[in-house]
């Protein structure tokens, strides 16, 4: 009687391979559940938070250089360096700070009316505050340039510092609401590129005040 050979069991952990391809088919790996992934799976870099400007931030460029051209208007003097080499390079930065600041008081105002909501009387302050902001800044600006360069304006504007301040705070006012009385005239290219930013901010107001209108009759 011939005796069968048994094989030995294999263990479990020594089991054979499966070579059936069905097994093969079937078989997916076991992933971890995206919700139950450990503090390791958070993203290392720190979410940014979205860097904004206020109202006042955006209306500051207007206001110091308010306060900056009254300063500077103190010192002119009939020998300073600014005169001695042509006042380009003063004329330039002026011109481009008035830019500057009135884009900045532009971008208050869109602000404002951007997060407003139906009725818009609350409005009446912050648009009348860049207004007056942009007055300021321009007709400090003319005196600025004046004091240096008498020649940059043609018509009375006084002899002492607060009567001129005073009459470029008028052309300031006439130019914006667009209504050139013809007293104080610019004579060269630095002055109309100052009237014509303070007239282009003009314009930009009252489109502004037309789209209100049209949106709260909307």
């Amino acid at each position: 009687m011939q005796s069968k050979t048994k094989s030995p069991p294999y263990p479990p952990y020594f089991s054979p391979y499966p070579l059936a391809p069905n097994n093969l088919r079937g078989y997916k790996p076991s992933l971890p559940n995206k919700h139950s992934c450990s503090t390791a799976c958070l993203p290392l870099l720190p979410s940014v938070p979205k860097f904004s400007l206020g109202y006042w931030e955006l209306l500051s460029p207007a206001l110091f250089g308010t306060a900056g051209a009254l300063f500077l208007s103190l010192f002119s003097s009939k020998d300073n360096l600014v005169k001695q080499f042509g006042g380009t390079l003063f004329k330039f930065s002026l011109v481009g700070y008035a830019i500057g600041a009135t884009v900045s008081v532009s971008l208050a105002i869109s602000e404002v009316i951007k997060e407003s909501k139906a009725p818009y009387n609350h409005l009446l302050f912050p648009i009348g505050g860049g207004i007056l902001a942009i007055i300021f800044l321009f007709g400090s600006e003319y005196l600025l340039l004046y004091r240096f360069f008498p020649s940059s304006f043609t018509g009375n504007v006084g002899d002492n510092l607060g009567i001129q301040f005073l009459s470029f705070l008028y052309l300031s006012i006439t130019t914006i609401a667009t209504a050139d009385l013809g007293d104080i005239l610019p004579t060269d290219i630095t002055p109309r590129l100052l009237i014509a930013t303070e007239i282009a901010f003009n314009l930009f107001t009252l489109a502004t005040g037309i789209q209100l209108l049209l949106a709260q009759n909307s």
